[in-house]
C-alpha cells in the first residue's frame, strides 16, 4: 500500500500538478482546433505530392497565399455541382498571366518553376492566357492529366481558399511536412 504521509497530502500534490496539466493540455487542443482542421484527401490529382487516402492538417484561413503553396479551395468543379474542398497548388497571384500548354503553365510567359515533381501528359489540357484578376489566385493539381483545377473552374477567389496544408499525419508512413 502506498501511503503519501498525512490525509490529504496526495490530493494537494495532485491538484498542484495534475490540474495544471489538464488545463494547458485542454489549452493547446483549443488552440489546436480554432488553428487548424484536419482533412482528407481523395483522388489523384495532387501525386506524387499526395496520396489518396492522406490525412492532412490545414490552416484555418489564409489570406496571403504564395506561389507553389498548397492550399485547400471550396470550389464547385463544374457548373451546377455542390462545392467541395479540393487540394491544389497556388501556381499564380493577381495580376500573373497564365497560359498552360499541354499541361505545362507558363506565367507571364516563363514556363513554371516547380520544387516538386509534376506529372504531365502530352495530350493534356492547353488554355488560352488569361490574368488573374485582383483578390484571386491561380491553382493547378501535381498530377496535371487527373486535375479538376483553374483550367477549368477559373481563378480562385481568396475568400475561398480555407487554409494552407502543413503537415501529413496519416498514414504513419508518411508523417512529415509538406512543400
Amino acid at each position: 500500500m502506498l501511503v503519501f504521509g498525512p490525509a490529504g497530502r496526495g490530493d494537494r500534490i495532485a491538484r498542484r500538478i495534475l490540474i495544471p496539466l489538464l488545463l494547458i493540455l485542454v489549452c493547446v487542443l483549443a488552440v489546436f482546433w480554432i488553428a487548424f482542421f484536419p482533412l482528407r484527401v481523395t483522388g489523384e490529382s495532387m501525386l506524387p505530392t499526395l496520396q489518396d487516402g492522406d490525412r492532412v492538417l490545414i490552416t484555418r484561413g489564409y489570406a496571403d497565399p504564395k506561389i507553389g503553396d498548397l492550399v485547400v479551395v471550396r470550389v464547385s468543379p463544374r457548373p451546377g455541382f455542390e462545392r467541395r474542398d479540393l487540394v491544389k497548388r497556388v501556381l499564380a497571384l493577381n495580376g500573373d498571366s497564365v497560359r498552360i500548354d499541354r499541361g505545362t503553365a507558363f506565367i507571364n510567359g516563363i514556363p513554371e518553376e516547380s520544387s516538386t515533381s509534376v506529372l504531365l501528359s502530352p495530350d493534356d489540357v492547353s488554355t488560352p492566357e488569361i490574368v488573374v484578376p485582383e483578390g484571386h489566385v491561380f491553382v493547378l493539381g501535381d498530377n496535371r492529366p487527373a486535375s479538376l483545377d483553374s483550367r477549368f473552374y477559373g481563378p480562385v477567389a481568396l475568400e475561398y481558399v480555407r487554409g494552407r496544408l502543413v503537415l501529413v499525419f496519416s498514414p504513419i508512413t508518411r508523417f512529415g511536412p509538406v512543400d
